[in-house]
């Protein structure tokens, strides 16, 4: 079913009886029909998903969150209702290497992703006929090593094209964690799994003089602290004696494609959860 006939909630809070039978209920006498449902429960704490069919039940999120005030105070629940009003809007950041972009840019083209993208900036104008193609907004914001004076630019950016997530498609620059503070929004990042084991400029090159035998790449929620987010998604492929470099990176980079389009799709979708510095990732 269309996401856009479905509205969703996301509960957590401490676990205890009678939460799914109260929230079902609840539904239930409102008039929704309820299509999925899943929960965990990790530490003593509960979490969950819910989905119905939209209809005369609710008008609004607003509304929604109002009959639903007395069961939230009561079980201590932290909320997130989504009733897929609109598309959400995500900006993309990139840099020299395009191959995440143009996986993004591509399945937004074919309606694969239920999202807007308001602009792409970059710290290159490599990207910049690619994402003209499209018929999106490039600004090119180029940045010194010693100054934070593009994270300013890109700031104003950002106020004249509001957005709900940021997606780094291999944006390699690190954010300032006054950056990531001041944007108040989810940003979202990839890149190999090599780390911390190789960390410099050419981590291929690297690993295969240390003839690895796994590759992969991670995706994860954005931190003031460097790489430290709650990890999304991973995956890897095993590696041959044969392999060269070249062979490595294409590899990698079709992992980062994967893992990177997950977070966002799941992140579109309100199938995440952060708790304790990891995510809880709903089906």
């Amino acid at each position: 079913m269309d996401n856009f006939q479905l509205a969703n909630i996301v509960i957590s809070c401490p676990d205890q009886p009678g939460i799914v039978k109260t929230v079902t209920t609840f539904l239930y006498e409102h008039g929704a029909n309820i299509s999925l449902l899943e929960e965990h429960v990790e530490d003593g704490h509960f979490f969950m998903r819910v989905e119905w069919e939209k209809g005369n039940n609710f008008k609004d999120e607003e509304s929604f969150m109002e009959a639903f005030k007395k069961l939230r105070q009561d079980f201590g629940m932290t909320v997130k209702v989504d009733f897929n009003e609109r598309k959400k809007r995500l900006v993309l950041f990139c840099s020299k290497e395009l191959h995440c972009l143009v996986d993004i840019l591509g399945r937004h083209a074919i309606q694969e992703l239920e999202v807007e993208i308001p602009c792409v900036i970059s710290n290159s104008k490599e990207a910049a006929e690619l994402v003209n193609k499209f018929g999106i907004p490039f600004y090119c914001v180029e940045s010194s090593k010693n100054s934070l004076a593009h994270e300013e630019e890109m700031l104003k950016i950002l106020e004249n094209h509001p957005s709900d997530f940021i997606g780094l498609a291999r944006y390699m620059k690190v954010l300032s964690a006054n950056f990531v503070e001041q944007v108040q929004q989810k940003i979202i990042n990839v890149h190999h799994s090599f780390l911390p084991s190789f960390v410099g400029a050419k981590p291929y090159e690297e690993a295969y003089e240390r003839g690895v035998k796994l590759i992969g790449a991670s995706s994860h929620y954005v931190t003031p602290e460097l790489d430290q987010g709650p990890i999304i998604d991973q995956d890897v492929k095993r590696i041959k004696h044969s392999h060269e470099i070249s062979k490595l990176k294409l590899l990698g980079r079709e992992i980062e494609k994967q893992v990177f389009s997950f977070a966002i799709k799941k992140h579109i979708e309100n199938k995440l959860i952060i708790y304790k510095n990891r995510t809880i990732v709903f089906e």
